[in-house]
Parts: structure tokens; sequence; C-alpha cells
């Protein structure tokens, strides 16, 4: 079977054998290991040469062997072909070629292993004022956030690159593209304090932008659905037990991810739910919303998330992924840990036969590539021999 059959096997009517395996948020993977999966120079990711990101892509799919590949919206062909890389003294810049961006030059920073920690993060650290919210009225939403429809996002290009993964994968690999909740996507337009402060003081406000976050997200998918895109991995942060109480992830959360859900559905997609954080008292309302699978952190920051319970409370009713521990088991463990974990949660997956490995978190920059061969290549055997 192709990586696409398992995944798509794996997700509806369950298997035995032939137990899929992946790794979460692959761009993080290929940015904390780029030389060790390429020989492509770093700064490709911002060039948006898609000849050069198929090639990386295709060395992935070498290195690593996992049974999906991933897409995103790309920029569009107007931007790509008004820009290019100049490289001056080992230093390299993003130099703007035609009109629109004539003269523009951007000096571009390989980011380092880990990332760059947000401005938010930092001025909290340096004590620095916290940034002003972009929106503070329905008529900053209206200015801010604009609905592109469908038909004019391929029309620019920004499907481009999903074209190109799902021409040279789609007949291997099932191909995943992501969207963000409503209300992770709030974040940027609102700061965490800006956000959480609303949530209590201005909730028509809150609920005017998700409306409006709700319906460019749909416009989204329906366009990932058009160029051959088989699953949407929905990311939803701010929205556990330790951030927002039940009361407001029912009102805030849930009805428009139920939306984004209900969309992927209509476009004969598969949807992949990946709520961050303590879910011990809402999980049930996440698996009632109907997704495809559900995805879930493993036990870290106080909370716990053990599979064998996350098992029980979906009951086969949606495919649950594999939530590996990517620090302790993955980085950290020792060969026996790792196949041990991995043993513990086929068997656990086998119940209903609905399932997926996964870790719970991205792979870290500690965590060497062979490592994660390992993690895929034992993953195989088990699920043959258990």
């Amino acid at each position: 079977m192709s990586g696409r059959d398992k995944m798509l096997k794996a997700i509806t009517e369950g298997t035995l054998t032939e137990i899929p395996v992946v790794i979460p948020y692959i761009g993080i993977f290929l940015r904390d290991h780029w030389e060790e999966i390429t020989n492509e120079p770093w700064w490709i990711q911002n060039s948006w040469n898609l000849e050069s990101r198929i090639r990386v892509d295709k060395a992935l799919e070498e290195k690593i062997d996992i049974d999906w590949m991933s897409c995103r919206l790309c920029p569009s062909s107007v931007w790509r072909l008004s820009h290019q890389i100049k490289v001056i003294n080992n230093e390299v810049y993003l130099v703007g070629t035609y009109p629109a961006y004539q003269g523009s030059v951007e000096k571009l920073h390989r980011p380092p292993p880990g990332g760059v920690q947000g401005s938010l993060s930092r001025r909290v650290r340096e004590g620095t004022s916290l940034p002003k919210p972009l929106i503070e009225s329905e008529k900053d939403v209206e200015k801010y956030v604009t609905v592109i429809k469908a038909e004019e996002l391929i029309k620019s290009g920004m499907l481009d690159y999903a074209k190109e993964v799902v021409k040279e994968f789609h007949s291997r690999r099932f191909i995943v593209a992501p969207v963000t909740s409503p209300l992770w996507t709030a974040y940027s337009y609102f700061g965490f304090k800006g956000l959480i402060v609303n949530l209590y003081r201005n909730p028509r406000l809150i609920e005017f932008l998700l409306e409006k976050l709700t319906m460019q997200q749909r416009e989204c998918i329906e366009a990932f659905a058009r160029v051959g895109v088989d699953g949407i991995w929905i990311e939803e942060c701010l929205c556990s037990a330790d951030v927002i109480s039940l009361r407001n992830f029912k009102k805030f959360t849930l009805p428009y991810v139920c939306e984004l859900i209900s969309e992927i559905r209509k476009q004969k997609m598969k949807s992949i739910y990946y709520p961050c954080g303590d879910v011990s008292d809402r999980l049930e309302l996440m698996v009632e919303a109907e997704p495809d699978c559900i995805s879930l952190e493993e036990s870290k920051k106080n909370f716990t998330i053990d599979l064998e319970w996350v098992d029980k409370v979906v009951n086969g009713r949606v495919c649950i992924f594999g939530n590996l521990d990517a620090v302790a088991v993955l980085q950290n463990g020792t060969l026996e840990e790792l196949k041990s974990e991995l043993e513990r949660q086929i068997r656990i997956g086998r119940e209903h036969g609905r399932f997926v490995m996964s870790l719970g978190s991205p792979v870290t920059p500690q965590t060497p590539t062979s490592r994660v061969r390992e993690y895929v290549d034992f993953t195989r055997v088990l699920s043959q021999q258990l």
C-alpha cells in the first residue's frame, strides 16, 4: 500500500497492519535539520523557487519516508516574479525587481534552530510595553480582514506550491495542508492579553472577527480541495483548560471549528484537529465536532494526556493520532524506550484500528534525522509484528 492508501484506510475504516506513520510540522523539522536533508541553500524558503522546494521535499521523502507530505499557501505568482535572491559577501538579500516592488531590499537572516522568539514574549521578558492590538472595533475588522475567494486564491498563484506537491507526491503520499482555527488566528490581531481581555469585555467584537476569519478559512479549504489536497490540519491553540474556561471554549472556539470541519467534509477531504494543551474537560466536545482525526500533545506543562485515556473517550468514533513524547522519548530515550513506547501506542491504537502513529509535538532541533528514521522504521516493523 502507498502512504496515501495507508492514511486513508486508517482514517476511514481502520487497519491492524501497515499502520501509517507521520511527524507533525514538517516545516519546523526542515528549518532545524536543513543540511541533514538537502544541499539546497536555506534561503530558497524565502525566494519561493518552486522547483527547488520540490527538490527539498523529495529529499525529505527519501530521508525519513513518512506517509504524508505537507503543503501550504505560497506568495502570489506576481510576487515570485518580482523578487530575486542576491548573495553579496556571504550576506543574503531579497530584492524587488518589478515596478510594484522596485527598489525594495530586505536582508535575510537564517532562522536559528528552534526559531525566533516572538515579539510578545520578548517584550514581556524585557519589561517593555505590550503592542497595541491591531483591532479595536468592527471597522478595524473590515479594514484588516479581507475574505479572498477560493477562485481568486488559485488565480493569484498562491496555490501553485500546493499544485506542485500534489503533482509530485499524490500517487504515493497523503497530502495535508494547514489552516489555523479562527480563535488562534485572532491572536495575531489582538495579542494574547488583548484577546483574553476582550473575550470578557467585548465578546461581540471577538465574535465579529471570528465570523470573518471563518469565512476566509473556508475559502482556503475550498482552494486546497480544488487543487487535489487530501486533508486539512486544523491547528488550535489557546483553547485548552489552562487558558480559557469551558464556557468560553463552547462559545468562541467550538462553533467555528465545527464550521471548518463541516467545510472540509463538504469538500471531500479529511480533517485532522490538533488542539494544543490540556483537553481533560473538553475532549468529548472535540470528538462530537466530528473531525475525521484528532491529534493531541504529549503530557507536559503540568497536564496529562495519556493515549489509553484518549482511546477510551474517543471509542473508535474518530481516528486518533499517536502522541509520542518528542523530548523524553524521541530525543532522549534509548532505542529500547523508543520501541517500548511505540509498541504501547500501537497496541492502544489497534483497539479500534483507526490510528496513525505520530508525535505530540514537533521534532526538536536536538533530535537527529537518523533518529526520526528509526522512529519511522520501528513503527513499520512493529505494526507487522504485534
